[in-house]
């Protein structure tokens, strides 16, 4: 058994899946890099599958293990769970690396963490279509359920608001998050930064801080209670 051979054989175990048609999982985890050269399919449009599934998982694993948890506490935590660096994460979990294939301009030192979650995106789109909506739940559960059992509903938007809005304007499709300072004020020693994040095409909401991170840090988490109002 080669090289790869092994690693798919434990991709598809990490999963809980062994794949009827193989040239799915091929092709989930072919990047766009590799087909170029190739002139064969990318992985790309099970990515765009994948991406919708697993959110569409996570929601229902989410409304299923915390049935008191506000809107709010879900979105955040969705969005905590498909953010880029937690499914890079699960991806070298399951040795997703070792898998993939990659052009010759990507082959040289470690996959980087945006390639390594939108393979896995593509390769949960691919069980999808591999298996249906009851293999693609199941392996959602396995691989989300540890991250699950770390996370606190109520510290998610204090700890890292900033991405938790970022993250939910990319789920919905608009565009990043712009934070603006509008006001400087105090002596030099006691300054207070004041900025304003504009979501949606709208102003949001403010926020104010000793540092421009701080502020911007209270314009999103006053924008995050804005949205669950």
């Amino acid at each position: 058994m080669s090289g790869r051979q092994g690693a798919l054989g434990r991709l598809e175990a990490g999963l809980g899946h062994r794949f009827a048609r193989p040239e799915l999982l091929e092709q989930a985890l072919r990047h766009r890099s590799a087909a170029h050269e190739q002139k064969i399919p990318s992985s790309e449009r099970l990515e765009f599958l994948g991406d919708a599934a697993l959110s569409h998982a996570v929601a229902a694993l989410l409304f299923a293990r915390w049935p008191d948890a506000s809107e709010g506490d879900l979105t955040r935590a969705r969005a905590a769970l498909v953010r880029e660096a937690s499914l890079a994460g699960l991806a070298e979990r399951l040795g997703l690396a070792a898998a993939l294939e990659l052009g010759s301009g990507l082959r040289e030192g470690a996959a980087p963490p945006a390639v390594l979650a939108d393979a896995l995106e593509a390769v949960l789109g691919a069980l999808l279509l591999d298996g249906g909506w009851r293999s693609l739940r199941a392996a959602v559960n396995r691989l989300v359920s540890p991250l699950l059992a770390t996370l606190d509903p109520a510290q998610l938007a204090l700890e890292e608001p900033k991405s938790t809005l970022q993250e939910l304007a990319q789920k919905q499709g608009l565009p990043l998050p712009v934070y603006r300072e509008v006001e400087t004020r105090g002596p030099a020693h006691r300054r207070v930064y004041v900025y304003e994040v504009e979501f949606g095409g709208r102003v949001l909401a403010r926020g104010e801080g000793p540092s421009k991170k701080a502020a911007q840090q209270e314009a999103a988490r006053h924008g995050l209670e804005t949205l669950e109002a």
